[in-house]
């Protein structure tokens, strides 16, 4: 599930060496500002990008743009020209120029032409899968520094990655939490995922921890985009013991990956992730050999399939 791909993800990259002297600080938002969300591709001209930190493997080798002048050679391959990653990293740029060109199978990616906003430097960056790495929409960490710094939030995760120790390069140690609980977010950073880019930090158990987000769908796989903002993915803002409902006994199964008859599709959600397909108009969810049938909102019924059911 996606609750487990996270965690070992981000514990990945913390094993690796990145600390906390490589984490890119979100900047305080101008008074009055409104800023975008979810901005497609074509769209970005004319908006600020920040470079993300990248993990301590990463970062010999630089980020995957290139100056104008050495974009071709880089784009065929020549790692020995990409921007080198301390002269770059928590940098902004505004993107200059788009420009699509076609791939196989009748699918579309782009360049991306931006300039260095504090040096001028021309760079031009390509899409994978219509997504430029390592870079996140600066207006989402200023947003979600305004909207959650300093506020009680309530996470969907049964454990968090603690913060690394400055020049600590020991295990990441995991901070257990129960899901739906309140940990209170005291920074805001840009973490070195190419998904879930924005790290929350919160403190957990009298401990510091990472509660990654991404706080809009810009810059990721549209694919992947759905009509609620994909921080929700990763937490309440709200105690969801208050607004799902629910007794002590159907949070304590929640928290033990359990599920039983009476619990709302939110309730299943929180305990087994979303499930493998959707079927009936939605009365039917799927999970391996699982069968749940609902009523409505209502868990109706919990049965066992073999594998080889159609």
């Amino acid at each position: 599930m996606k609750m487990i791909s996270l965690r070992i993800l981000l514990a990945l990259s913390l094993l690796l060496g990145f600390g906390t002297a490589n984490l890119v600080w979100a900047e305080a938002e101008a008074p009055g500002a409104t800023l975008p969300a979810n901005l497609k591709i074509e769209q970005w001209k004319g908006h600020e990008f920040t470079f993300l930190a990248l993990p301590a493997d990463r970062q010999a080798a630089g980020y995957e743009i290139f100056t104008v002048a050495q974009a071709t050679q880089g784009f065929k391959g020549d790692r020995l020209v990409r921007i080198p990653y301390p002269e770059h990293v928590g940098k902004q740029v505004t993107v200059t120029e788009i420009v699509s060109f076609a791939i196989p199978y009748d699918q579309q990616e782009y360049m991306v032409y931006m300039t260095v906003n504090e040096t001028g430097e021309k760079l031009v960056g390509r899409t994978t899968r219509g997504q430029l790495e390592d870079m996140v929409l600066t207006a989402d960490l200023r947003n979600a520094r305004q909207q959650f710094l300093g506020k009680t939030v309530y996470p969907k995760f049964r454990e968090l990655v603690e913060l690394n120790v400055l020049g600590c390069n020991t295990v990441p140690a995991s901070v257990s939490t129960r899901i739906g609980d309140s940990v209170k977010v005291i920074d805001v950073y840009a973490g070195n995922q190419s998904q879930e880019k924005i790290w929350l930090i919160v403190t957990a158990n009298g401990k510091k921890a990472i509660l990654p987000i991404d706080y809009s769908w810009t810059n990721t796989p549209i694919q992947i985009w759905t009509q609620n903002p994909p921080w929700q993915n990763a937490l309440f803002m709200e105690d969801p013991k208050i607004t799902l409902g629910g007794s002590y006994d159907l949070w304590n199964n929640i928290q033990s990956g359990d599920i039983q008859e009476g619990m709302t599709k939110a309730h299943v959600q929180l305990s087994w992730g979303k499930p493998l397909k959707i079927e009936a108009n939605g009365s039917v969810w799927i999970y391996n050999t699982k069968k749940l049938t609902f009523w409505g909102d209502v868990l109706y019924s919990i049965e066992t399939i073999s594998d080889d059911t159609p």
